[in-house]
């Protein structure tokens, strides 16, 4: 009676859990070369940027993955926006989780200084090592950073364009690329998700499954326990 009632409570906190935790990604898949410059000569996306509040505000993660990128193309700035409302000096952010010693990047925050090609202005500006070698962002690299700093802090809080300064854009990210243009390399283009990125809010029926399947493992383990 007593695990019986422990495992009805578990259920009715884990659905619970899973149909109130809506979180919220915003992804963008660097895919468009816009400075008229060399493109990177791998498959595009060269480069994604996810950011997921995991149903929740003032934390958010931020992942940085060179998926397309190839020979010795290398990401050496990474330029992304915020909610116009709120102040970027407050961002905070953790110590890296990197998937190789590469250098870790510079960040610097500041309402709408910094310029991409001169193409726009941003708010977050992460500044990689230049050059070719071990300590540049390559292909196959990642890198996650949680961010925190503001109460109201959420996936959609990135999800607004640079304040326009002539040429292309407005864009809701931009990244300079060095050594595109083949196995030669020696030139660099500026990329951004053509499609102005994608907001993705998991479905609750999916989030219930995976509840389910959570108390499943549960109740397993509880027999096996005796």
């Amino acid at each position: 009676m007593i695990r019986a009632s422990i495992l009805a409570t578990s259920l009715l906190s884990v659905v619970l859990l899973a149909t109130n935790s809506h979180a919220t990604i915003l992804s963008m898949a660097a895919d468009i070369e816009f400075s008229n410059a060399t493109a990177p000569s791998g498959p595009a996306p060269w480069l994604t940027v996810t950011i997921n509040d995991h149903g929740g505000s003032g934390s958010v993660t931020l992942d940085i993955a060179g998926s397309g990128l190839s020979f010795n193309e290398s990401v050496s700035e990474l330029s992304l926006n915020l909610d116009p409302s709120l102040d970027p000096a407050n961002l905070v952010f953790s110590a890296p989780t990197k998937s190789r010693a590469f250098t870790t990047p510079t960040i610097a925050t500041a309402a709408n200084a910094f310029k991409a090609d001169g193409d726009g202005f941003y708010d977050i500006d992460l500044a990689f090592a230049v050059g070719s070698g071990a300590s540049t962002f390559r292909s196959g690299d990642s890198i996650e950073y949680t961010i925190t700093g503001i109460a109201s802090l959420n996936a959609l809080s990135f999800n607004f364009l640079s304040k326009p300064a002539g040429g292309h854009g407005p864009f809701i990210m931009a990244a300079h690329v060095q050594n595109t243009g083949g196995a030669g390399g020696g030139s660099s283009g500026w990329v951004t998700d053509s499609g102005g990125g994608q907001v993705l809010i998991p479905e609750p029926a999916t989030c219930l499954l995976a509840a389910l399947a959570g108390l499943g493992i549960l109740v397993v383990r509880r027999r096996i326990r005796g």
